[in-house]
């Protein structure tokens, strides 16, 4: 493996040096309200399977990422499984890279080496290695920032997994190999997966879609959701790796889900005539 991948969107995504990146993401987790997480500890909800994150710059979906790391102060986690989709490299599957550890502004996060190996192994040729695919994508990079903050205490390896072409047959093979390795894994794993929503919409008509997107989600029904894209009815561009993340629940009886924000661009630009949508949620 190579050694270490360094922070690609650093300086255009988020801060690009220590100090304000870890006063930013407070200030995000700051203003986060009591209500979701005073929902767990109600309901005594010590597992989360599954998280729902976007990724654009942080001005942008930094609040709304902010209501799903919050959930994981004072959690411990040993690995975390990073789902999102790829913008700049096309590949049919799934692809994991090779490298050692992913370096963000807050310093490095190893992999899950052994984690990945059995993914190679068990993955039927739907889980590849396709380095190239991980060197300038952001999905996936945007998320490490606020888990080093929320898990400071606890270390936590990661598993960096870009979708390509988003089909159902990836999405049910995918979720099939991710169950069976996590049914014998003794560890405590967090799947995150990386979405936006519609893009480029107006406000209105933007939220009238993730309107739609969002109860899909709810649903946990990963191919009405896929049927949904297709068809044009909704839209994210990691449509494919939330279906992983449901169909991954459906099959190892995760049923409960909750979506804790969204706001579009809009609400921080000002700009309503063209916006991209956000969304964060929480499933268990």
């Amino acid at each position: 493996m190579h050694d270490v991948r360094p922070p690609a969107v650093a300086s255009m995504f988020y801060p690009d040096d220590r100090i304000n990146l870890t006063r930013m993401i407070n200030g995000f987790l700051s203003e986060v309200p009591d209500e979701n997480r005073e929902f767990f500890q109600k309901n005594r909800v010590d597992h989360l399977f599954g998280l729902i994150s976007p990724h654009a710059g942080y001005v942008y979906s930094g609040p709304v990422a902010a209501h799903a790391y919050d959930l994981l102060r004072g959690r411990s986690v040993d690995t975390v499984i990073l789902i999102g989709p790829s913008h700049f490299t096309h590949f049919a599957g799934f692809s994991l890279p090779f490298f050692k550890a992913f370096e963000t502004p807050l310093g490095e996060v190893e992999l899950d080496e052994p984690f990945i190996h059995k993914l190679l192994e068990d993955g039927g040729g739907v889980f590849d290695t396709i380095h190239s695919a991980h060197i300038k994508e952001h999905s996936l990079e945007v998320q490490l920032p606020f888990l080093q903050e929320v898990l400071e205490d606890f270390p936590f390896k990661i598993v960096p997994v870009l979708m390509g072409e988003q089909t159902w047959q990836s999405v049910h093979k995918g979720a099939e190999v991710l169950s069976e390795i996590l049914k014998i894994d003794d560890k405590h794993f967090l799947i995150v997966v990386s979405t936006d929503l519609s893009h480029y919409h107006t406000d209105a008509e933007a939220r009238e879609m993730d309107a739609k997107t969002i109860q899909f989600f709810e649903n946990l029904d990963a191919q009405a959701l896929m049927r949904g894209m297709h068809t044009g009815e909704i839209e994210a561009c990691g449509m494919g790796p939330v279906a992983v993340l449901l169909e991954t629940a459906r099959i190892l009886g995760y049923t409960n889900f909750r979506t804790l924000d969204y706001r579009t661009s809009g609400d921080s630009s000002g700009d309503l005539s063209r916006v991209v949508g956000y969304v964060s949620a929480a499933l268990w």
